[in-house]
This record gives C-alpha cells, sequence and structure tokens, in this order.
C-alpha cells in the first residue's frame, strides 16, 4: 500500500528572527470522520443521525499549515554580559 508523505527541511534564516509560514500541505482525509464529513450522533440511538464532523465541519478533509517561529537560543556569550547597548 502506498502512502502520502510530505516534508519540510527547516534552516535559520540569513537575517534576524521572527515567524514564517514555511508551507500549507492539503488533501489530508480527517481521521475524525474518516474523510465522510458526518458523525453519527451519539446520544439518538433508535436512528442515524448524521451531523457535521467537529473537526473537519463536515468537508470530509483537513490541511495543515507550518508556521515556525525563529527566537534566540542559549546564554548571552560573555563578552556581551555586563556590557550596556550602546
Amino acid at each position: 500500500m502506498s502512502e502520502k508523505m510530505n516534508g519540510v527541511l527547516i534552516t535559520a534564516p540569513l537575517f534576524g528572527v521572527g515567524k514564517e509560514t514555511v508551507g500549507c500541505f492539503t488533501g489530508y482525509d480527517c481521521t475524525c470522520c474518516n474523510g465522510n464529513g458526518y458523525v453519527l450522533d451519539p446520544e439518538i440511538i433508535t436512528e442515524r443521525v448524521k451531523k457535521p464532523c467537529p473537526q473537519c465541519g463536515g468537508t470530509g478533509k483537513l490541511k495543515g499549515i507550518v508556521t515556525v517561529e525563529w527566537i534566540p537560543d542559549g546564554e548571552v556569550r560573555p563578552y556581551f554580559k555586563g556590557k550596556e547597548e550602546i
């Protein structure tokens, strides 16, 4: 069986820090409703009443948006400790 796989290669930005959106990955079947777009109402057991899926909102599909936030990491170098900003 084949499986759809996506990958993201993350490298540090050349200048500064901040947030960036790496990519938007669409077309994944919802795992809550198995791509049907509905779930059966558990409160009504006498008949099968379909409700929109709470995860995908009835579309049956999900997308993932990958966002990376770059922030400083680690300790300040000893050279800069105790010095004031100029």
